[in-house]
């Protein structure tokens, strides 16, 4: 039966299924287009490295600790509007990868922000809080730039 509850032949039925078929191929590969340009990307990097390690080093520099988290703040704020314009822009960057395969494993979505965390809690053993900001504004904007461009995702 079709939506108004009348009969349907095999043919329209299978001209149907054909439709729905193409459609969600359609659909698809507009989703799996990556069309956002690379600076999105790597301005999104360079502005969470840039952020965090100004926020870091603010607090071991007493003399230029107003202008670092100034900039810091400045640079983490210019982050989050590129993530909205890119979010904006289709194309997206999948923060994690949805797509499931057989034989991969749920957990191997997680291991570049984990490794970007786990950079951050081995360098604040040495060097404290700073050590831990700068650590993981340079890890984490690396993370993102390696996401953004597929590795570690497949």
């Amino acid at each position: 039966m079709d939506t108004t509850g009348d009969p349907m032949d095999a043919r329209q039925a299978e001209a149907a299924l054909d439709s729905a078929r193409a459609a969600q191929a359609a659909a698809r590969t507009a989703s799996d287009r990556r069309t956002r340009p690379r600076g999105y990307a790597v301005g999104q990097a360079l502005t969470f490295a840039a952020g965090f390690t100004a926020l870091g080093l603010s607090a071991g520099r007493s003399g230029w600790a107003a202008w670092l988290l100034a900039g810091g703040l400045v640079s983490l704020a210019a982050f989050f509007v590129l993530v909205w314009l890119g979010a904006h822009h289709g194309g997206v960057t999948r923060w994690f990868d949805r797509r499931r395969e057989p034989g991969r494993p749920a957990w191997r979505t997680l291991l570049l922000p984990l490794a970007a965390i786990a950079v951050s809690l081995l360098a604040a053993i040495p060097y404290g809080t700073t050590g831990s900001l700068v650590a993981f504004g340079l890890a984490g904007g690396l993370e993102h730039l390696l996401r953004a461009s597929g590795v570690g995702t497949a």
